[in-house]
C-alpha cells in the first residue's frame, strides 16, 4: 500500500549546512567527508510564515585548515569560524530549536545525511533509528516547472524572480531563499511527493518504505548484505503498477544493468499500459546495501526504446 501524506499542524524547519572539504586527503584518509562549519535555518508555521530563525558558526574540530574554495564562497570574516561553537552544542541548540512537532525541508538530500554523518562522528543521539519523512525543496521545484534536472538554489530564485535581498552562499541566508520557494509551491504537490531520508535503513521488510506520488510508485528496501542479495530478492524484482499498486505484472522486459548501478525493466498493465522500472542500489551509510525502485507509468515509444537498450545487453530473469 502506498503512503499518502497531507501535511498540516506543523512547523517546517528549512535549514541550511555550509561545510569544509579538506584539500589534499583522499576520500579513504578523511575522519569525515564534509565537516559542517555553519547551521542556518528559518522556522515556518503551517500556514508558512516567518516564526523563528537560527545560525550558529562553527568552530572546526577535524580539519583546522580550510579549503581555499570555501574561504572565497562564503566570505568569512577574520576570526569568526575561531570564535564559533563547538560541533555538539551548535546541533544540540539546533534540534533544541526545531522543537517537537516539525518536519526538515531542505534544498536537496544532502544536508541531511551530512548532519547526521556529522553527529554520528561525534557519538550524537540519532535524528531518528529508521527512515523519516522530509521535504526536498529542489524536487518539488523541478516537479513544478515540469523539468526534473537539478537547479542551482539562486538559478530557482531567479526564474521564480524572487527578490535577493540578502547574500547568497551562508547557512542562513540559503535557508531563507530556501523558504521563499517552498511557499510558492502549490501544496498538492508538496504533500504529493513526500521525500525519505535513509541515512538509517528500514530494519526489516515490514518497515520498507512504499511511496505513491503522482510519477510513480517508489520503494526503499532494507539493508542487504550485498548487491547480489538485492537483484536475487524476487519481491524486489516484481513490477506492480503505479496505478493498480497491488496488481504484479508479467516482465515484458527482464532486468537488465544499462547504466552502472541502474537496473531497468518493463511489463504492461491490462488497465494502464506500459509500465518502466528502475532499481538504483546504493550503499548503505552504515554499511549493507538498500535498493530504490520506481515503477511509472511509460509511452509505447519509452517502452520500445528502452527494448532497443535491452537487446543490448544481458537481462536478468
Amino acid at each position: 500500500m502506498g503512503i499518502y501524506v497531507i501535511i498540516f499542524h506543523m512547523n517546517y524547519i528549512v535549514f541550511d549546512l555550509e561545510w569544509n572539504q579538506p584539500e589534499g586527503l583522499d576520500s579513504k584518509s578523511r575522519p569525515l567527508p564534509f565537516e559542517i562549519i555553519e547551521i542556518g535555518a528559518v522556522m515556518l508555521n503551517d500556514r508558512f510564515e516567518l516564526v523563528s530563525k537560527f545560525n550558529r558558526v562553527i568552530k572546526p574540530q577535524v580539519y583546522s585548515r580550510l579549503n581555499r574554495h570555501i574561504v572565497k564562497m562564503l566570505s568569512l570574516k577574520p576570526g569568526e569560524l575561531e570564535n564559533g561553537d563547538t560541533f555538539e552544542n551548535a546541533a544540540g541548540k539546533f534540534l533544541e530549536w526545531c522543537g517537537d512537532d516539525y518536519i526538515f525541508c531542505t534544498w536537496g538530500n544532502q544536508d541531511l545525511t551530512e548532519l547526521q554523518r556529522n553527529m554520528n562522528h561525534y557519538t550524537m543521539a540519532p535524528l531518528s533509528e529508521k527512515p523519516f519523512r522530509y521535504i526536498d525543496v529542489q524536487r518539488l521545484y523541478s516537479i513544478m516547472i515540469n523539468d526534473m534536472q537539478q537547479y542551482a538554489l539562486e538559478t530557482a530564485v531567479d526564474r521564480m524572480k524572487i527578490v535577493k535581498d540578502v547574500q547568497f552562499h551562508r547557512a542562513y541566508s540559503d535557508a531563507y531563499y530556501t523558504s521563499k520557494i517552498l511557499k510558492l509551491i502549490p501544496s498538492d504537490i508538496i504533500e504529493g511527493n513526500p521525500a525519505y531520508d535513509v541515512y538509517h535503513l528500514p530494519a526489516s521488510k515490514d518497515e520498507e518504505i512504499h511511496v505513491s506520488t503522482a510519477t510513480g510508485y517508489t520503494t526503499y528496501s532494507r539493508a542487504f548484505n550485498s548487491k547480489e542479495e538485492i537483484l536475487e530478492d524476487q519481491v524486489l524484482l516484481t513490477l506492480w503498477c503505479p496505478v493498480c499498486k497491488g496488481r504484479a505484472l508479467k516482465r515484458k522486459i527482464n532486468w537488465f544493468n544499462h547504466s552502472g548501478k541502474n537496473y531497468h525493466a518493463a511489463g504492461k498493465c491490462p488497465e494502464h499500459g506500459y509500465v518502466t522500472g528502475l532499481m538504483r542500489i546504493h550503499p548503505g551509510e552504515l554499511g549493507g546495501f538498500y535498493a530504490e525502485k520506481i515503477t511509472s507509468l511509460a509511452s509505447e515509444h519509452d517502452f520500445l526504446k528502452l527494448s532497443e537498450q535491452a537487446k543490448k545487453v544481458p537481462s536478468r530473469k
